[in-house]
């Protein structure tokens, strides 16, 4: 508990400190995000459960979506301070907590390059589904079930560099860019991902809370950002537009686990993940936008001398439509997860479809609908549930969500 108090006061110290002498306002961002939810889906795995919804069928009704709260403070011309801090309206340990917490130097581009860099907790560069603020989609309100796993289990922890040559700057249609990044306190991805397999859902996990309950099976859920094995892990990354029509991005990621490793205040193993993510975002004409992304990795433990390893692989293709201030969009997930263990515990097969509209008559509202129909063959279910070990779960939401930005 004094470990959790001691890093939010620290992190309000370095706030204060960098804006003491700022003379720029800052930029803030609220919004509320209400909920109706009708699903007939198993057990969440939020709830240690094992299906692959936020709401299971014991969830149906009123709930909160996300409240957030956002602030970006500039000082001088060239540094920013960005604290985004939300609640999902579950049982997690925090009511409100960080899920992004940075400061970022920037300065003005030179002789047709720009540098980035990021000192903080923030989201890698890999999700082309969420470019709004709070790691948010414009499109649907499930996430794919790629970026659905990202904002469970995976956040930078360290520092992220990033270089641009502004192509398009200098008369050429191209702009090119490469990434690199340095973390830690990364070591339990891919425990629950080897417990539940991929989901799909938009809960992003905060930094001090937890998913689920510990010790309660099959999912037991745990802290994520934790360091076991006091190694750094690295990514790195490429990225390509061409007249911010067309966007192409690759990434590989290695948390440099070491499988061996095991943390008694946790109970837990680090956890060795490593992938490579791949995807496209075409901008057409008339508001048309299509997506198509791929991951492809494996997670890795080595518990009492015995070799543990679940690969997976996921894609998805996503198509949009713009129409005014309305929205239409489809999606469809394809994930699984390969058990190379004794009893082929985790092993997970599944689709999904994805139908949204949304609506957006201002700065402040948004409506939108979202059909989600899952259907996934999870060994879990058999092993630890006595369950059928296949499950089609559907889920209709009814989201109003009302924001307010400003400057203080």
């Amino acid at each position: 508990m004094w470990a959790r108090r001691k890093t939010w006061l620290t992190a309000i110290a370095l706030y204060l400190a960098l804006t003491a002498g700022a003379a720029r306002a800052a930029d803030w961002e609220i919004d509320l995000d209400a909920r109706l939810v009708t699903s007939d889906g198993r057990k969440s795995f939020l709830d240690g459960g094992l299906g692959a919804l936020r709401y299971g069928e014991d969830q149906s009704g009123v709930h909160l979506g996300r409240a957030r709260l956002a602030l970006s403070q500039p000082f001088g011309e060239v540094w920013t301070v960005h604290l985004d801090a939300s609640s999902w309206g579950d049982d997690d340990r925090n009511p409100f907590d960080l899920t992004e917490a940075y400061l970022q130097f920037r300065p003005y581009p030179l002789a047709g390059y720009r540098f980035r860099l990021k000192a903080g907790a923030f989201h890698a560069p890999i999700s082309l589904e969420n470019p709004a603020s709070g790691w948010g989609s414009p499109y649907t309100l499930s996430h794919s079930a790629i970026n659905s796993w990202l904002g469970e289990e995976l956040r930078t922890i360290g520092l992220e560099g990033e270089l641009d040559w502004l192509g398009t700057r200098l008369g050429h249609a191209w702009d090119l860019g490469a990434t690199g990044g340095v973390f830690g306190w990364n070591d339990p991805a891919g425990a629950l991902l080897a417990s539940h397999g991929f989901a799909l859902d938009d809960r992003q996990t905060t930094l001090f809370g937890r998913v689920g309950e510990p010790g309660v099976a099959p999912v037991k859920g745990r802290s994520l950002f934790y360091e076991i094995d006091h190694q750094p892990g690295f990514y790195a990354g490429v990225e390509a537009r061409y007249l911010d029509r067309i966007v192409l991005r690759a990434l590989r990621y290695d948390n440099r686990g070491d499988p061996e490793a095991h943390s008694p205040r946790l109970n837990a193993y680090a956890w060795q993940t490593r992938f490579n993510a791949a995807g496209v975002r075409l901008e057409g004409p008339a508001g048309w936008t299509v997506i198509a992304q791929w991951l492809d990795g494996e997670t890795y433990i080595e518990p009492f001398n015995l070799d543990l390893e679940w690969p997976f692989t996921a894609r998805f293709v996503l198509l949009s439509k713009q129409i005014g201030a309305h929205r239409l969009s489809v999606r469809h997930d394809e994930f699984s997860v390969r058990s190379d263990t004794p009893d082929g515990a985790g092993a997970q097969d599944g689709r999904a479809w994805t139908l949204a509209y949304v609506f957006t008559p201002d700065e402040h509202w948004r409506v939108a609908v979202e059909w989600l129909r899952v259907s996934s063959t999870e060994s879990n279910r058999a092993i630890f549930l006595h369950e059928s070990p296949f499950a089609r779960e559907t889920q209709l939401q009814l989201s109003v969500r009302y924001a307010l930005a400003g400057t203080l």
